[in-house]
């Protein structure tokens, strides 16, 4: 590969990002270069780029982390790829050596980096990554289609986390992009009955096409009293936190039946706090659950890409040179679903 530099959208500091040119890395043993094809927009880069994360954000990265593109340059010692390859991207790097690593729980590794997030991501032309963070893509699944691998990867993950049993009755807590790709996983792994609530209506309405049997849009309705009353007085087995909202946690632990599950799956903002009411958790056995990246998912979502309809989950395709305009500027608002950028054909 001849060329020298390339376009990218570079982070820093809060709320601020620079469409400007980089040296195209030179891969390192080990690792292989990619010529990125789309890589969506997380909440997670929002976060980021309006400074909530602090722990996350280092100036002078290249954001993005939901990655799909081509191999096109190898590092020495990589015989397991050629040129050419289509890939997805797990951006989630581990040192294999502390001991989270070695107890199965390498996504708490000391030395965790994540491409994207620690290290220059898919906001660019091109990125560097080990071969090993590199998932061939089956024929027959697009760029963008395979760009929806990384948080597919993640939600497996929590419902893993969550324990699901198939007579479940789960309420999902936001029906943008997550919260539809949650719902189409739940149903396909046999959840019994899937609420949902939003305050978007035309959200719910594509729920209601991916598979939720109950709607309940927040401004509209009493969640508390719906979920009772749809659920004999019982409450939900299982409440899934799909946005990231604080305010909600208090009262998801007086929606969930006695031994109750409550997934806290979409990021809060850093260093903020609830209040909650222990005796909750003590007397009607509670769980509070934690979900954090994909350790041991990605071979499952992979093939899960294949069951999935991405069709309307994917409401706005853009620039490169339009992350802040129209894409970070854009998130959370009506009709936004999942934005991907476009790098190349």
């Amino acid at each position: 590969m001849s060329k020298k530099t390339m376009k990218c959208m570079l982070y820093e500091g809060p709320q601020t990002v620079q469409f400007c040119e980089i040296a195209v890395p030179k891969p390192k043993r080990g690792n292989v270069l990619v010529q990125v094809k789309r890589c969506g927009i997380c909440g997670t880069d929002l976060h980021i780029y309006k400074g909530e994360i602090k722990s996350f954000s280092q100036k002078g990265i290249v954001l993005g982390h939901e990655i799909s593109g081509v191999v096109s340059q190898l590092g020495n010692e990589v015989e397991d790829f050629e040129i050419g390859t289509r890939v997805a991207i797990d951006p989630n790097l581990f040192c294999s050596k502390c001991e989270f690593c070695r107890t199965k729980k390498k996504h708490f590794c000391k030395n965790w980096n994540a491409i994207g997030v620690t290290l220059n991501g898919g906001f660019a032309e091109y990125v560097e990554v080990p071969s090993s963070a590199c998932y061939v893509i089956p024929e027959g699944i697009s760029f963008k289609k395979a760009a929806l691998f990384e948080p597919l990867s993640c939600i497996l993950h929590g419902i893993s986390r969550a324990s699901m049993e198939p007579c479940d009755t789960i309420l999902v807590q936001g029906a943008g992009s997550i919260g539809l790709l949650f719902i189409q996983c739940l149903k396909k792994l046999g959840a019994y009955r899937i609420i949902v609530s939003d305050i978007d209506n035309n959200k719910l309405l594509l729920a209601k096409g991916y598979g939720a049997d109950v709607l309940i849009n927040v401004k509209e309705k009493d969640l508390n009293e719906t979920v009772l009353q749809e659920t004999n007085q019982l409450g939900v087995d299982l409440f899934i936190d799909a946005a990231g909202l604080l305010s909600t946690i208090p009262n998801s632990l007086q929606i969930v039946k006695c031994g109750g599950k409550v997934l806290i799956f979409g990021v809060p903002p850093e260093n903020k706090t609830v209040e909650i009411e222990p005796y909750l958790i003590y007397r009607r056995e509670i769980q509070i659950i934690g979900s954090f990246t994909n350790p041991n998912s990605n071979v499952t979502a992979m093939k899960f890409l294949e069951k999935i309809d991405h069709s309307k989950i994917i409401s706005h395709v853009i620039d490169l040179n339009e992350i802040e305009e129209k894409g970070f500027k854009m998130m959370g608002k009506e009709g936004t679903f999942k934005i991907q950028v476009k790098i190349s054909d």
